[in-house]
């Protein structure tokens, strides 16, 4: 598990070869297939890693060029055969560079003490950069017409995060003077989001993805016309933009576009048609898709592919499916089986995946049960590949992940469900779903686990706190503790997400003492295991010291492990490693 390799974007070179973005522990290359199958990394002597937020948009390609974000580094172009040149200043972060459709410039998300612009250069790095649009709060998905004129963008402005409202925006520009004409606001608004804007192949359309405040509808506008058209509505288009670089749609020709969906967890390719025939393409192996991206000529697209028993992969589908790059060599164990599930709270249901051990018969008392919760908190989890599933389905445990209401992929109402009532709706619907499990004969309720990681950790924190007995152990990784430090902290992205969330403050600072499970450490009895990277910006270690001390006071059996050089989730295979046997170790004492 350790060892596996991050597949994280996909791209193509203009003559047509595949190029995906591949992380190794903490180091992260772009690679590139050549006809002859040889794997060429194309900027062996860098680390890409983009800097803006939770990062996303790494790299781009013109022709054979590639302009990538270093790790910690500033926008850099890497043309073959020379070495890696800095084209922009070394100051603040960098995501998300688009290259006109001539080379001659590239647009970049630069952030600046809490400053975010859309930037615009020269390629060559012959002049200093210029902030090309600002005002907004926030940038993302800046993209270029084809005929270099015009670009599309998509803005959002405080207290709103990304999938609560966003505005999409056009403007004509004139590089060479450095500004923007006429900008325009196409769709989107405080209480619609919308994501990645996409210019068709010959420029007379642009699609895009926007919610109508029930679902998710794929949009579509010839230049000229003000009346878009509906193509596609789904619960499961828009996916949360947690970071830069997301896409879920690409243009196949002038007249069609593949578009990434899901229902109940489960993910599906599309292809549709300008007239709104719609087309699902055989899923083959694979029940879940991300970061999709056309040939340059059309007729295949790359996607990074998976599903609970099978790892990623980087595939082509070109009418059949083509594996071009493997997160793992090869896998042993038992992988897991999986299925969405849901369950009744009144008349709401609620719902979640399901995985269980590959060939197991299921143990007379029921499976030990580990419920995982995700992360965000608006996040959900989908029917892919997952080490950490695995790691407990070789154990013989079953896994809940529970998308609790407020998850995404289940349409606007469901999202919007969680407002007001993050701490209390997520977790009675983790601890209802354990329920559920025993009830339906899934699940052994003398051998139950809760895990998760950042707002995940809150929520086991409060679970543990409110429902003392239900699980035998509980495991927050770099979990939030304390609303009032979070709020008062926390980076720019999420610097107003508390406010819809929980309510709004330092108005409601009450309630926010009240929500947060370091005042409430007294009341958990259940062992704990907490585990934190040192260098965490989002949530700091005191947060973790702070719970981990109520634990010591109330007498509580509790494991807690600090990883240095670590931040906000593990990157390092040798922390990998050593996480997973604490874990083994831990759960062996207090569960089995």
């Amino acid at each position: 598990m350790s060892t596996r390799l991050r597949l994280d974007d996909t791209a193509w070179t203009q003559d047509g070869c595949p190029v995906w973005l591949e992380g190794r522990s903490d180091r992260s290359a772009v690679l590139c297939l050549e006809p002859s199958g040889e794997r060429i990394d194309l900027a062996p002597d860098c680390s890409i890693r983009a800097g803006v937020g939770y990062g996303g948009g790494d790299f781009t390609l013109h022709g054979r060029d590639l302009v990538f974000v270093p790790r910690g580094g500033a926008l850099s172009r890497k043309r073959p055969g020379e070495a890696a040149k800095a084209i922009w200043p070394r100051f603040g972060a960098s995501a998300s560079p688009a290259i006109s459709p001539d080379g001659a410039w590239v647009l970049c998300i630069h952030s600046l003490d809490d400053l975010d612009v859309i930037a615009l250069a020269p390629t060559d790095g012959s002049r200093w950069p210029v902030d090309l649009v600002r005002g907004a709060d926030f940038y993302m998905q800046p993209t270029w017409h084809p005929d270099g004129t015009r670009i599309a963008w998509v803005e959002w402005d405080h207290p709103s995060m990304p999938w609560d409202g966003a505005r999409l925006m056009v403007a004509e520009l004139d590089p060479e003077k450095g500004r923007i004409l006429s900008p325009r606001q196409v769709a989107g608004a405080t209480d619609r989001p919308v994501l990645q804007p996409t210019w068709s192949p010959d420029g007379r359309q642009l699609a895009w993805i926007e919610s109508d405040g029930t679902s998710y509808r794929l949009q579509c506008v010839g230049l000229g016309n003000d009346l878009p058209r509906t193509l596609h509505i789904s619960d499961g288009l828009l996916p949360p933009a947690w970071i830069q670089g997301i896409r879920v749609l690409a243009w196949n020709g002038p007249h069609r576009l593949w578009v990434l969906d899901s229902k109940n967890g489960e993910g599906r390719v599309l292809d549709i048609d300008l007239d709104g025939t719609v087309r699902e393409i055989d899923p083959g192996p694979y029940r879940a898709f991300s970061q999709i991206s056309a040939h340059p000529s059309g007729g295949q697209f790359l996607a990074i592919a998976c599903a609970p028993d099978l790892p990623d992969r980087v595939v082509r589908w070109d009418g059949a499916w083509h594996e071009i790059a493997k997160s793992f060599p090869s896998t042993g164990g038992l992988l897991p089986d999986g299925r969405p599930v849901s369950w009744k709270d009144g008349q709401a249901d609620v719902h979640g995946m399901l995985f269980t051990p590959k060939g197991a018969s299921r143990p007379s008392a029921g499976w030990p049960l580990l419920v995982n919760v995700h992360g965000g908190p608006t996040s959900a989890r989908t029917a892919s590949f997952s080490p950490d599933t695995c790691f407990f389905t070789d154990l013989g445990w079953a896994v809940l992940e529970v998308n609790y209401r407020g998850s995404t992929g289940y349409g606007e109402r469901y999202r919007q469900a969680l407002a007001g009532r993050w701490g209390e709706l997520d977790t009675f619907d983790c601890c209802q779903g354990a329920r559920a499990m025993v009830s339906q004969g899934i699940a052994d309720p003398s051998r139950m686990a809760i895990k998760g990681g950042s707002s995940g950790g809150f929520t086991v924190l409060n679970a543990l706190a409110d429902h003392p007995g239900l699980f035998r152990a509980g495991i927050s990784n770099y979990g939030v503790t304390d609303l009032v430090q979070l709020e008062l902290t926390t980076h720019k992205f999420e610097s107003r997400y508390l406010h819809s969330l929980v309510a709004p403050y330092p108005k409601e600072i009450d309630l926010y003492r009240s929500r947060s499970p370091v005042n409430r450490g007294a009341s958990i009895r259940d062992p704990l295991a907490v585990f934190q990277g040192a260098d965490d910006k989002v949530v700091p270690p005191d947060q973790a010291e702070r719970i981990v001390e109520a634990l010591k006071q109330a007498g509580i059996p509790h494991h807690y492990r600090v990883f240095d050089g670590e931040g906000h989730g593990w990157r390092r295979s040798e922390t990998i490693q050593a996480y997973y046997q604490d874990l083994d170790a831990f759960l062996t004492k207090h569960v089995s």
